[in-house]
């Protein structure tokens, strides 16, 4: 009995020593993963969110996915193994992010006509976790956002006050891995829209004419080329009100300047420079009427004798239409 009872006294001790022989097993077969990104000339932002994606490019459950965790550096522990990370910032108003459960299509995506806030995205193709090892990433983030200068000036009407304007062709949504366009983006981006409010003030001029000014910037995620009208219609609507309340319409034709400056781009706006376009409004016997006068980026500049004639194409495409 004796022997028995000491047995049953023993058998516990080696069954705790089993388990806790598992338990070191499983924590030794985890390493550490340290993400820094480099910012460079960019401002880095508040929060952001890191996730982990296997081979197969679906989302690893339960890993790196908290949305307020710091975007100048991220370190988490994982399981041994290879992976792939996808990372992007969570602070940007006016956007939503969509099929996160898949790198490859995992998309930001706007909200609604607001322009977005600054949105990046940086990515790591081959993180290795080594064995109660630490492993260290510096990608460099890839700006989504595009922006375009609009400089108008206002003629033919006293007390111009505000400006609205809408602009169509706009990608509604681009993936974070490529910041490239889906095919679904492409074939919605005709009709989807940005707009815009500045307030107009008084310029000094030679004239006795009044002149206004205002310059809005344009933040989008990108434009579809026109084409030259044969994609679909690029149209700049604006609306002038004076400090009567009374308010005025135009419509501007985009087809030929958007379609030479993305054409200028390889077929993209350019994320890390501005384009700047000018445009003049004009009130005449109580129509308003706009024109694109030219445009620049950087040092670059649209060639004057060039973009004459393309004022005077746009010209008669607005009589055309409208």
């Amino acid at each position: 009995m004796k022997i028995k009872t000491l047995g049953w006294l023993i058998s516990p001790c080696i069954a705790l020593a089993a388990c806790t022989e598992t338990a070191l097993d499983y924590r030794s077969a985890e390493g550490t993963v340290v993400i820094a990104p480099e910012w460079g000339a960019f401002v880095c932002p508040a929060t952001a969110c890191y996730r982990f994606y296997a081979d197969d490019g679906e989302a690893v459950a339960g890993y790196g996915t908290d949305a307020a965790a710091s975007a100048g550096y991220f370190s988490t522990t994982l399981p041994v193994g290879s992976y792939h990370l996808l990372a992007y910032n969570t602070d940007a108003h006016g956007v939503a992010f969509t099929g996160l459960e898949s790198r490859n299509a995992a998309e930001v995506r706007l909200v609604s006509e607001m322009q977005p806030g600054n949105v990046y995205s940086w990515n790591v193709d081959d993180v290795d976790v080594p064995l109660q090892g630490t492993v260290q990433y510096t990608p460099v983030p890839r700006p989504l956002v595009k922006q375009m200068l609009l400089h108008f000036q206002v003629t033919g009407m006293e007390e111009a006050k505000v400006l609205n304007g809408k602009l169509n062709g706009v990608y509604p949504s681009v993936l974070l891995l490529s910041g490239e366009p889906s095919e679904q983006s492409i074939s919605a981006a005709p009709e989807t829209n940005t707009s815009f409010t500045v307030t107009l003030t008084r310029a000094e001029t030679r004239n006795t004419e009044p002149a206004y000014m205002a310059s809005a910037e344009i933040r989008l995620l990108g434009l579809l080329s026109p084409e030259y009208g044969a994609a679909y219609d690029s149209r700049l609507h604006l609306q002038v009100r004076n400090s009567s309340g009374e308010m005025y319409s135009a419509s501007v034709n985009m087809n030929g300047t958007l379609t030479d400056i993305i054409r200028l781009y390889a077929g993209e706006l350019p994320a890390d420079e501005t384009v700047e376009v000018e445009l003049g409004i004009n009130l005449l016997n109580a129509v308003l009427t706009a024109e694109v006068k030219g445009w620049t980026e950087g040092s670059g500049e649209g060639g004057v004798g060039d973009y004459k004639r393309k004022v005077f194409y746009d010209k008669r495409e607005r009589i055309m239409y409208e």
